[in-house]
């Protein structure tokens, strides 16, 4: 299915991977070739520098020059992640999506994998993996992904029911059919910290989710990554885009909205903002007395509640 004329290879390549690059030069070299030495070669890498000051360019410069497989574009003013992913999509020619940010590594069958299981499960719009934390010499810290972002019970199929109480698909472990592009459009230029996170959410509405347990890449954990030196932006991103699902989905289970509602009220006074944040506790109450399932959340909620109050 996944499988092209021979013919067509110069042209369509198979996976067009998107590198986003700010300021990653000490960082990119390992990631610019850990896609291009994929067992899979036959793939476009298009690197989009957001306006870097370092001497990211010149790394990117040295290596479009010798490989005709990289695409590069660069922004005279930085326009952050879901930009830079955006013009990159427009860009893509493959019928696979992959990304990979500039300080992240992949394994080198990655996408040979990747592709083999989307080409045996037709019904399947995405795959995603593990990923191996490291940290900014790119020594294995120890831990997995998924033991910070833990997984649902079934992380294969339809996930919508498990996104929506947060994410726990690392973009740069995903590829993705590009009919999915099509059909849920770019990322949202909204949410600038979490925008995988919402385009999983709406993806998952259409379309079923595979998940491969063995760990596929390297994510990279230093002091400018975003949970590292933008808590508070994130976690107000978190509580837009838990407001969107809110908004968009009516259909949900009062213990969805309970988690949401309790999870929002948690930031909130995470924050400092301890008014706002107890009426969504209060919301969140409200909706756990409504199924009988929630007893457990119930009484989290009171408590955290009770919390509040010491705290001010």
């Amino acid at each position: 299915m996944l499988r092209r004329p021979a013919g067509l290879k110069f042209f369509m390549p198979m996976v067009s991977v998107i590198m986003p690059n700010f300021n990653h030069a000490r960082f990119l070299v390992d990631s610019i070739q850990s896609v291009l030495g994929q067992t899979l070669s036959d793939l476009e890498l298009i690197i989009v520098d957001d306006c870097s000051s370092d001497h990211s360019s010149e790394i990117i410069g040295r290596f479009s020059a010798v490989d005709a497989r990289i695409k590069v574009m660069r922004h005279e003013r930085n326009q952050g992640l879901s930009r830079s992913r955006n013009h990159a999509l427009e860009l893509a020619a493959g019928e696979l999506i992959a990304f990979c940010d500039a300080d992240d590594i992949w394994e080198s069958d990655k996408l040979e994998l990747q592709v083999r299981l989307l080409e045996s499960h037709p019904n399947y719009g995405l795959v995603y993996a593990d990923s191996l934390i490291i940290d900014e010499q790119g020594a294995p810290t120890g831990r997995r992904f998924s033991e910070i972002y833990g997984l649902p019970k079934t992380p294969s199929g339809s996930l919508f029911g498990d996104l929506v109480h947060g994410n726990f698909i690392n973009i740069l472990s995903v590829l993705m059919r590009k009919e999915c592009v099509r059909q849920v459009g770019p990322f949202d230029e909204r949410v600038r910290w979490v925008q995988d996170w919402w385009y999983w959410l709406q993806l998952s509405r259409r379309h079923l989710f595979l998940y491969l347990p063995r760990p596929l890449a390297k994510y990279r954990v230093h002091g400018r990554s975003t949970n590292v030196s933008q808590k508070r932006a994130y976690c107000l991103d978190r509580i837009k885009v838990f407001r969107w699902i809110l908004r968009d989905y009516s259909d949900l289970a009062p213990s969805a909205k309970a988690n949401i509602l309790y999870s929002m009220g948690v930031d909130l006074c995470s924050l400092g903002k301890f008014g706002a944040g107890r009426r969504l506790l209060w919301g969140a109450m409200r909706c756990s007395f409504a199924d009988v399932k929630s007893f457990g959340r119930l009484c989290k909620t009171a408590v955290r509640l009770a919390s509040t109050f010491a705290s001010k």
